[in-house]
């Protein structure tokens, strides 16, 4: 699916192009005329010079064509709009994604141009939603291509085991180390649309709820997860592979099986299945921006102490 603001800066691109072309064409003639008659060059300077809607965009050419270059090969900000990858991200986040570590793409349909690197476990990455691409999820890369990814839904852990080509035989399991959940610094609040909030500890208000923290070890990337405690999800409610057991997948190849960090409050694989390749957008790097929001409200303050690299 194309993105449409891909699409309205290349329009732009265009036809700032066009009128920097035409400008430049008209400047040409008037140096050659200049040099045939002096008084030729006044008349024609006249009937030669842009009007100011086209005089604008042929200033503007070169800095939308950087912006091009840079939003297509480089880095893109987005904004976080829910709370699925807290802790490490909150709703009124901007992350910077490096577009370049999953390969160079084509900005309209997002088709490889150069590859120059593939997903790692323990990666934030940003993706068009493979069930409508016009949406875009940032979720962590939990399952590489070939790899038989177990989630417990009553431990609420996860099992890898790396390398299952025939969905069967395997190599040993990942080595995934879970440290202790304990009361952690976010509430949720109840009802239909919930909320987040940073709460001492012992301040919760009636419809509230404590959400546990804990951490997760993955190939040697040690991130923070969230918890409801005392919630259990059934594994009927998990996307079926077919040949797999409820709570199993086998991811295909050129595929991701992906997860959020807010284990509760997350739509990911476990619900839809796999992320192709070809929908990868590129890798959340840095926070560049937040502000003080909850999802679907206007923002109430910034955040300024949250800029800086994800950890």
């Amino acid at each position: 699916m194309m993105n449409i603001f891909a699409l309205i800066l290349a329009i732009a691109v265009v036809f700032s192009g066009l009128s920097w072309t035409y400008r430049l064409w008209a400047l040409t003639r008037i140096t050659v005329e200049k040099n045939q008659a002096e008084s030729s060059l006044i008349q024609q300077g006249k009937t030669q010079r842009l009007p100011s809607w086209l005089d604008t965009p042929a200033s503007l050419f070169p800095l939308l064509v950087i912006v091009l270059l840079i939003r297509a090969f480089g880095w893109e900000p987005f904004r976080i709009p829910s709370g699925s990858m807290m802790p490490t991200l909150l709703t009124g986040d901007w992350v910077l994604a490096d577009k370049y570590s999953y390969g160079l793409r084509n900005p309209f349909n997002q088709r490889t141009l150069l590859a120059t690197g593939h997903p790692k476990r323990g990666d934030i990455a940003i993706f068009t939603f493979p069930q409508d691409e016009t949406q875009l999820f940032i979720k962590r890369v939990i399952g590489l291509p070939g790899d038989k990814v177990i989630f417990n839904p009553a431990a609420q852990q996860l099992t890898i085991f790396p390398f299952c080509q025939d969905h069967q035989s395997c190599a040993p399991a990942l080595a995934i180390h879970y440290g202790a959940l304990k009361a952690g610094e976010f509430v949720e609040t109840a009802g239909m649309h919930p909320g987040f909030y940073a709460r001492p500890i012992g301040e919760e208000k009636p419809d509230e709820q404590r959400l546990l923290m804990g951490t997760e070890t993955l190939a040697g990337v040690t991130h923070r997860i969230l918890q409801k405690p005392e919630l259990t999800v059934s594994a009927s409610a998990f996307f079926h592979q077919p040949g797999q057991q409820p709570g199993e997948w086998v991811v295909p190849a050129d595929s991701y099986f992906m997860m959020g960090d807010n284990r509760n409050n997350s739509y990911d694989s476990r619900y839809w299945g796999f992320v192709p390749e070809r929908n990868l957008v590129g890798k959340a790097v840095a926070i560049g921006f937040s502000m003080e929001k909850q999802e679907g409200q206007w923002p109430t303050g910034l955040r300024p102490g949250r800029i800086g690299r994800i950890h």
